[in-house]
């Protein structure tokens, strides 16, 4: 992963925390190397405020299942044409997340790391920035792929998170 990379990632997930911060992730699938070279934020969506207050979860939730909306697809795929516009490699590798103490393991990550293997590439990774493990002084980041055997139990609902 280019350093750059690494920076942007910590930089949207450390300004919007507590929130959960979602963006996707281009470079190259060179052989046996995923070659991740650019990183870009999903656009914000704005959640409906309930009884005049503003509710966190809502927007956390919002956040997090980013990568599945329509709206973000057009947006990743307009990003790609104009990377490549000026001769920038450029293939959706995949997308990232925020998290917070290790928590990150839920319906929205699953659902989200699926869309990718199933409709991109089963190579597409899904990166993990634990903003407060590296706010304790290591960098927290994973990447993670669903197995062809989950893949499968999850088409077939054979998944349950109970």
């Amino acid at each position: 992963m280019n350093r750059q990379v690494v920076m942007k990632i910590i930089k949207h997930c450390s300004q919007t925390f507590p929130t959960t911060a979602t963006g996707f992730v281009v470079g190259m699938d060179a052989k046996s190397t995923l070659e991740i070279t650019n990183s870009f934020p999903f656009p914000t969506v704005d959640a409906p405020v309930t009884d005049t207050h503003h509710d966190n979860n809502a927007v956390s939730n919002h956040a997090a299942a980013a990568p599945r909306h329509k709206a973000n697809t057009v947006y990743q795929n307009e990003m790609i044409r104009k990377l490549r516009e000026v001769n920038v490699d450029a293939n959706n590798v995949g997308w990232y997340t925020s998290a917070n103490l290790g928590n990150f393991v839920n319906m929205n990550m699953i659902e989200n790391q699926y869309h990718y293997q199933k409709e991109l590439n089963e190579r597409t990774v899904a990166i993990v920035h634990d903003v407060s493990r590296s706010s304790q002084g290591s960098l927290s980041l994973r990447a993670f792929r669903l197995s062809p055997a989950f893949m499968l139990a999850y088409k077939e609902n054979k998944f349950t998170t109970e």
